[in-house]
């Protein structure tokens, strides 16, 4: 069978190609020509039947592949072995083509080579092609922007982009070939195993969001999917927009918790579309029901006090129409019970790129206890201003009063009991000491004046003025005095509070003229830390109230704002000074207590006074048995800046049978000490002129001579030695004007002190 193929070679070619399918050659290594089956003549190009030489058939293979196939059939045709190289083939028409050529020497043939040739083209451009896709896709996913890798059935990466290295923060030569779990331990039984186990077993596609923490701390977006080969999974670092989304949303929780915690009326109004939110507060604040409302911003401008609407809505349409963010407005916001309420309403324009106005977030805060409050810190700061300007009137007017009261009891003790000048001297007596009064009445509403509070049970107090008060009030007034049970003490001066308590009853019986009812009711009474934060000058705390209500005529509003103002009355010419109510005032609020004031035309008056509740037991005051006016025999110095009060205080002293030496100032007073030092008691003006006012004094003498007495004296203190109304431990005072048997116990006092 092989001579006869051997010596009809066409016959073998034509049989091998039939049964293999492939282009068959021979060469006979004595001969060195080669035959070519139909197949490899076509692929080569060859239209005989018979190749002359090796080299003929050498130049149609590609040039970058010619020497590696000569030198393989070279080695092969010397060795005697079989070879198979690959190679390219350039047919004439230009195509090119891939080929396989196998060739094995036949035993006992004489030299005679048999080998095979087959077409790979197809299938090398078919690999070429895939490549190609595979090198696109590889490229494609290289370049966008999610992670991506691969999976095979026992969790081996088989492919990882750089994007999903960079972003578990591993080389791409660390993850490939290695388990995702020997990877990751810590992803095991997490939600990114289960999603994958699942797609695995189903072939659904799993999208999820998880959280990785250990050393990689990232939110991650997941899609895996199933392929033949396990699993391609893209993941997305979510990181900085889930972080954006918990703060959003804690930016809106906080924004809720905001606007449901605060007193504010928080607003949104969105010009897109026209609508405007409120906050709860709408209702709470002002009685207005969110959802009741309309939707659009008639529900706000509506709702404006007709008197401020118009400069309210221009003011806020210069802001959205211009380029200014911000918005203020203070105006008169209404009630649904119809009152208007003082707010400032506050807003934030947000404009788009065009600079056009899209939305407005704002707040309004009701203000009107705040203004309220401020009105009565003004109208106390005005008190205060005219209290410091009546205070240091009184004390000049008690200098003068001083002297008036002093020469109109010598004169009256100079004259013959049957002198017609008496009459005159009396007359000028008791007009002194009704200017007396008025000062002191000055004094009390500065709160300048020296208290001598005690301890009472103020309801005993009033129950013992009602003789006093049934001849003040006329017969067609009713009095009824009430006291609450168990009434707390307080520590308040009694003459003072008589005075108070007859200067209310005479307002009262003013605002009857034809008659009514006074009513005196005594209680305890805790003011709250709500009445004190409304009230600034008030102590939270228990008080003992006084309330002295009359079924008057009553007060209008602006009378009531203005009735505690010194010289202030609705009285006729001489009828009234003006000082009764600013009198009560500066007495309580000296006395460390609050007065408040309630009045309604044709309803009446009421005046409550709270004086601080004290602990301790009520002092019960002994009689004392007239004494005859005392004298004296020692030596006094006399310390006044007015030459006519100290000539007249020289004077009434050196009658008492004193011995007296003065001085106009401080300094001259401690040139005459250090001169003389033989001196039992000074006697000092409070309020002096020369650097040394006359606590100052009395402190450098007290440091030459310890046992000499003090004896103050004045008619303004100016809180020199009157603190909170009480006097200062250890000091004695005698106010001005004073009377000549004042002055005659109070030094007689001082000096047998022990």
């Amino acid at each position: 069978m092989t001579a006869f193929y051997l010596e009809n070679p066409e016959r073998l070619l034509a049989c091998s190609e039939t049964q293999l399918h492939s282009g068959v050659w021979t060469y006979n290594t004595r001969s060195h020509a080669f035959s070519l089956s139909p197949l490899v003549q076509a692929l080569y190009g060859v239209t005989t039947p018979t190749v002359p030489s090796r080299d003929a058939t050498m130049t149609r293979i590609h040039p970058e592949d010619r020497e590696r196939v000569s030198k393989a059939m070279r080695e092969a045709f010397e060795q005697g072995k079989a070879f198979s190289v690959q190679h390219r083939l350039l047919h004439p028409n230009g195509r090119e083509y891939w080929l396989v050529i196998t060739g094995d020497l036949l035993p006992d043939a004489g030299g005679q080579w048999l080998g095979f040739i087959q077409d790979l083209t197809e299938l090398v451009e078919t690999r070429q092609r895939a490549d190609q896709l595979a090198h696109q896709l590889e490229s494609t996913l290289e370049h966008i922007n999610d992670g991506f890798f691969t999976l095979d059935h026992d969790w081996q990466v088989t492919f990882v982009n750089s994007r999903a290295a960079e972003i578990v923060r591993r080389s791409r030569e660390r993850l490939l070939g290695h388990s995702l779990w020997e990877l990751f331990p810590e992803g095991r039984d997490s939600d990114f195993q289960k999603h994958y186990e699942h797609t695995l077993a189903t072939g659904e596609t799993s999208r999820f969001t998880a959280w990785y923490g250990e050393d990689l701390n990232l939110w991650f977006e997941v899609t895996a999917y199933r392929v033949p080969e396990g699993l391609a999974v893209y993941i997305r670092d979510i990181t900085a927009e889930h972080l954006r989304e918990e703060a959003l949303k804690v930016a809106e929780e906080r924004f809720n918790l905001l606007a449901s915690a605060t007193n504010d009326v928080i607003w949104d109004w969105d010009f897109r579309t026209g609508k405007v939110w409120w906050n709860e507060n709408l209702h709470t604040q002002f009685g207005h029901h969110p959802e009741q409302v309309e939707p659009g911003p008639e529900s706000w401008s509506r709702r404006i006090h007709p008197d401020d609407q118009a400069a309210v809505l221009d003011s806020i349409n210069a802001v959205i129409n211009g380029s200014a963010m911000h918005w203020v407005h203070e105006y008169r916001f209404l009630h649904a019970d119809g009152s208007p309420r003082i707010v400032v309403d506050r807003g934030v324009v947000t404009r788009d790129d065009q600079g056009r106005a899209i939305r407005m977030l704002g707040s309004m805060i009701d203000i009107t206890e705040q203004r309220a409050l401020e009105q009565r810190v003004q109208q106390a700061q005005k008190m205060e201003a005219v209290g410091q300007l009546t205070g240091g009137v009184a004390h000049d007017f008690n200098n003068l009063l001083t002297v008036l009261i002093g020469n109109a009891e010598r004169l009256a003790e100079d004259l013959a009991k049957d002198s017609p000048l008496q009459s005159l001297a009396a007359l000028t007596l008791s007009t002194a000491e009704r200017g007396a009064e008025l000062t002191n009445r000055l004094l009390a509403f500065a709160r300048q004046q020296a208290l001598q509070p005690r301890v009472l049970r103020l309801d005993q107090q009033i129950a013992g003025m009602e003789a006093l008060l049934r001849r003040t009030l006329s017969e067609s007034i009713a009095i009824e005095q009430i006291s609450g049970d168990g009434l707390w003490s307080a520590e308040v001066d009694p003459g003072q509070f008589e005075v108070a308590l007859l200067n209310l009853a005479i307002n009262a019986r003013d605002a009857m003229p034809r008659g009514g009812r006074l009513t005196l009711e005594t209680a305890n009474a805790w003011l709250d830390e709500d009445y004190a934060a409304q009230h600034n000058e008030v102590t939270p705390g228990p008080y003992v109230r006084v309330s002295i209500s009359d079924s008057g005529e009553g007060m209008p509003p602006d009378v009531l704002a203005r009735a505690f103002e010194p010289f202030f009355t609705t009285k006729e010419v001489g009828q009234g000074s003006g000082l009764g109510l600013s009198m009560v005032f500066g007495f309580v609020k000296q006395s460390g207590g609050h007065i408040k004031l309630y009045s309604e035309v044709g309803e009446g008056t009421s005046v409550k006074l709270y004086f601080p509740r004290t602990d301790t037991t009520v002092e019960v005051e002994t009689p004392k048995e007239p004494q005859p006016l005392p004298t004296g025999h020692e030596h006094v110095l006399v310390v006044e800046d007015d030459q006519l009060v100290r000539e007249h205080l020289v004077s009434q002293l050196q009658s008492l049978g004193y011995r007296v030496s003065s001085a106009g100032d401080g300094p001259a007073a401690l040139e005459q000490l250090a001169a003389t030092g033989e001196f039992d008691l000074l006697l000092t003006d409070v309020i002096m002129p020369g650097g040394l006012n006359g606590p100052e004094l009395a402190e450098r003498v007290r440091a030459q001579r310890p046992g000499l007495r003090v004896l103050y004296t004045s008619g303004y203190t100016e809180n020199a030695i009157v603190h909170q109304g009480r006097l200062d431990a250890g000091v004695t005072l005698l106010g001005k004007p004073w009377r000549r048997e004042e002055l005659a116990r109070k030094v007689r006092e001082v000096l047998d002190s022990p």
